[in-house]
């Protein structure tokens, strides 16, 4: 199963934005060049990260990118949600099951895809932009040695 890099870079953009809340509102143009984003295509995802409510967008000098609860809130699972639509193995709303019998045929395969559908929402339900924070905190301490 893949996911569009348009994913990736809005679990990106979620974390630099938690990552720098402390800051205030985060810009566009910083995200960008922290996370190496190409600048137009990033504005596109936080136009579809605002739309569906994960972050707001606040004007004026500075203004900028907050996100819209706090990040122990925000899944993995609402970002790719918020990006790619609902999360599924194959696309089953054109009917393609049904018109090749799988339907009379016990579903057994629609059932496969129906439990790789649950796995995958499952695992990114689990992980937090929180979790994502403590996890990259962690790798950055480095222990020092003193002689």
């Amino acid at each position: 199963m893949k996911f569009s890099v348009k994913s990736e870079y809005a679990v990106s953009a979620v974390l630099d934005m938690a990552l720098n809340a402390d800051k205030g509102p985060v810009h566009v143009k910083a995200i960008a060049k922290r996370q190496a984003i190409p600048m137009r295509f990033l504005e596109q995802v936080m136009a579809s990260l605002k739309k569906s409510g994960i972050v707001d967008s606040i004007r004026g000098a500075q203004g900028g990118y907050v996100l819209s609860r706090p990040p122990g809130l925000i899944s993995i699972a609402h970002i790719v949600e918020a990006i790619e639509g609902p999360i599924a193995p194959v696309d089953s709303s054109n009917g393609a099951f049904e018109e090749k019998g799988y339907q009379t045929n016990g579903c057994v395969i629609k059932e496969v895809w129906e439990d790789v559908k649950k796995a995958v929402a499952e695992t990114l339900s689990k992980v937090s932009i929180d979790d994502m924070c403590r996890k990259k905190r962690e790798r950055e301490v480095t222990v020092m040695y003193h002689i």
